[in-house]
């Protein structure tokens, strides 16, 4: 396979180059030529077929770089007409710097497809900086006395568009709420746990918009977010409109604490603090308080309207992938999330409930604002996906051979990104992993990627996410700043006492090694840097650098790694971790691993290593050091080998 040649000046150049000539591929190490050899085949190597796309271009122009396309999607066209007839070279779509706005995502397909020895590629012109962003400009502000700006927008007044998130000068506004930091705790919950709470002198009052405002229910591992029917100031009782908590037991409002958390959003009455805004959906007004220093003007604000930015999906009833189409370069922003129904009890990393999930199952996660589905030998490369109300970067159903390399994935609203899928989908009457294993994502990788504030709306997001996949490499990546756990793996539950051992599933020959997972577990409880599930025969947990992880909120531990249900037939070796307040390492209902040659920092009183209904004989313990610091030798070196390999490092997130 011919893979892309274009990179961002990031990348480092691949460490065995590539001459073709007259179809035979050689490989530089392998074989010694003379210079003069040498040279004769890089000049009759062809130059691939390039078409550009700018700004200022126009999209009956032949996409030349003196007359460049305007829009990509002109470009896929003039790249689709090359495919139709045969690809004889390498297809560039060179995309030159700016803002291309789009209202849909942009489709491809597998008449999109490149081939085994020839590649498509859609990067951004060398040094500049391109965006495809889902979202539209608002203008048009006035300055109130209260200071509030205010705009009308027709299409939120005519009922045709609406949005629930919004982003001033890339930063994501706050949607009004109360409090404005932190939580209430629920007083006391109703008789039936599941619709009604009495809230605390004081907390809340009656708001004159309460047919907007939506209650925002924290559980140890997921949040419930449904509208509030009323609130009865004389009784201090708040009713939702249809329940807190989806199907499990578990989702009643005090299973895991007596008084749980919660906030309230969407009322105009709760614009009160530098950065929030509100959206009246009735009369059509956006209200924004600015933040110090924001000027009338000279900001720019971004509501979306696309929910997905890029979708890339073979064809998955006749089993054709979209193969060798890449990605490199091109930062995709500003998509839209929005509950269906209203509704959303949070299931964990994003899978869900709504009022219509049939009793038994539950809801995938929503689609990401970048998707890539049936898709072989493709990669986003050198990109950066930020500012979305959904997840990020999704390589799901089929996907073979597919990379992640070099990628920002910032302020999501969901997970960051996400490999593979989960249980729910069925193929006849049984579930896929079971009829169909030949169907999972294999192969694929998430390299020297940075993923950090993700979860913004669905707290109980993830940074990096593994279903039921196989050979999956997630390496050298920077996971921060968010509110459940940094990288999860496997998805498969576990009860000792139904079945003898764990259930066989497609996940095996996981590698999640050398990553730098830091101040995570920032909102909820139960996870932790590194979180598993199920059997995943001759899979590693190694080298990872895990820290900063406060203690939990809720009522279960937070840990650097949590072992969950059925985690089994993984080496967890060579790991430092340091800076949790609870203990480093936690098995549940967890089958067979070996831990060895770990170094954990454990906090005086806390076991190293805890078992919560795991037989403790089934985890090997080899040379693991148990200290009360780290030396400071350990650390420096851990910290230069984890993270972003040293020529990643220079790019921002």
């Amino acid at each position: 396979m011919a893979a892309s040649k274009r990179r961002c000046r990031t990348c480092p150049r691949q460490r065995s180059k590539t001459v073709r000539a007259g179809g035979m591929t050689m490989m530089n190490a392998k074989f010694a030529v003379s210079a003069a050899l040498l040279c004769w085949l890089i000049c009759a190597d062809a130059q691939p077929a390039q078409f550009y796309v700018a700004p200022e271009g126009n999209d009956a122009n032949p996409g030349t770089r003196q007359q460049p396309f305007a829009t990509i999607a002109r470009a896929r066209e003039a790249v689709r007409a090359i495919i139709a007839e045969g690809l004889t070279e390498d297809v560039d779509v060179v995309i030159r710097g700016g803002t291309y706005r789009i209202t849909k995502p942009i489709r491809f397909d597998v008449r999109d497809s490149g081939t085994a020895e020839h590649s498509i590629t859609y990067a951004a012109a060398d040094g500049e900086r391109v965006v495809i962003s889902g979202g539209r400009r608002i203008t048009g502000w006035t300055a109130g006395d209260d200071g509030v700006w205010r705009v009308t927008l027709p299409g939120v007044q005519s009922g045709k568009w609406s949005f629930r998130q919004l982003w001033v000068n890339r930063r994501r506004a706050v949607r009004a709420r109360h409090p404005n930091t932190g939580y209430f705790r629920v007083e006391q919950v109703g008789p039936d746990r599941r619709t009604s709470f009495r809230y605390s002198e004081g907390d809340l009052r009656a708001y004159r918009d309460l047919q907007n405002v939506e209650l925002v229910f924290i559980h140890d591992w997921s949040v419930s977010r449904v509208p509030v029917e009323s609130i009865d100031v004389e009784t201090r009782t708040l009713k939702v409109r249809h329940q807190v908590g989806g199907q499990g037991s578990w989702c009643v409002m005090d299973w895991f604490e007596k008084h749980p958390r919660y906030l309230l959003e969407n009322s105009g009455e709760l614009l009160d603090a530098p950065g929030e805004w509100h959206l009246d959906r009735r009369t059509g007004v956006l209200s924004y308080r600015p933040r110090p220093g924001e000027e009338l003007g000279q900001v720019e604000v971004v509501a979306p309207v696309a929910g997905q930015l890029l979708v890339v999906r073979g064809d998955v009833e006749e089993n054709r992938p979209v193969r060798n189409l890449h990605f490199v370069g091109l930062a995709f922003e500003h998509a839209g999330w929005s509950p269906r129904g209203g509704v959303y009890w949070g299931r964990q990393a994003c899978t869900y409930w709504a009022p219509p999930t049939p009793a038994g199952t539950h809801e995938e996660a929503d689609p990401a604002a970048v998707q890539f589905e049936l898709a072989r030998d493709c990669s986003f490369r050198c990109g950066r996906v930020a500012h979305v109300g959904p997840s990020g970067l999704w390589f799901g159903r089929g996907c073979r051979d597919c990379r992640v390399v070099c990628t920002v994935v910032s302020d999501t609203g969901g997970n960051g990104v996400m490999i593979g899928e989960g249980q729910v989908r069925r193929v006849g009457d049984r579930p896929w992993w079971e009829a169909a294993p030949e169907q999972a994502a294999v192969g694929n990788s998430v390299t020297n990627c940075t993923v950090e504030h993700c979860g913004q709306e669905l707290f109980g997001a993830v940074g990096i996410w593994l279903g039921l996949a196989a050979k999956t490499t997630i390496a050298h990546n920077e996971v921060r700043f968010l509110p459940y756990t940094g990288i999860s793996v496997g998805w498969m539950w576990w009860n000792p006492r139904s079945r003898p051992q764990p259930r066989k599933t497609p996940c095996r020959q996981t590698l999640v090694e050398d990553n730098h997972i830091h101040h995570v577990m920032l909102t909820l409880s139960d996870g932790g840097g590194i979180y598993s599930l199920g059997s995943q025969p001759g899979s590693a947990l190694r080298g990872n650098l895990i820290h900063d992880i406060p203690a939990n909120v809720g009522r279960a531990e937070s840990n650097g790694m949590f072992l969950d249900q059925g985690t089994g037939n993984f080496v967890i070796e060579e790991n430092v971790i340091y800076n949790v307040s609870r203990s480093p390492l936690r098995f549940h209902k967890a089958w067979k691993n070996v831990v060895r040659h770990n170094v954990l920092e454990t906090p005086p009183g806390v076991p190293p290593i805890r078992y919560n209904d795991t037989v403790v004989e089934r985890i090997r313990l080899e040379d693991n050091r148990i200290v009360e610091k780290v030396p400071a030798q350990i650390l420096q070196q851990a910290r230069q080998r984890a993270g972003l390999e040293p020529q990643y490092r220079s790019r921002e997130p």
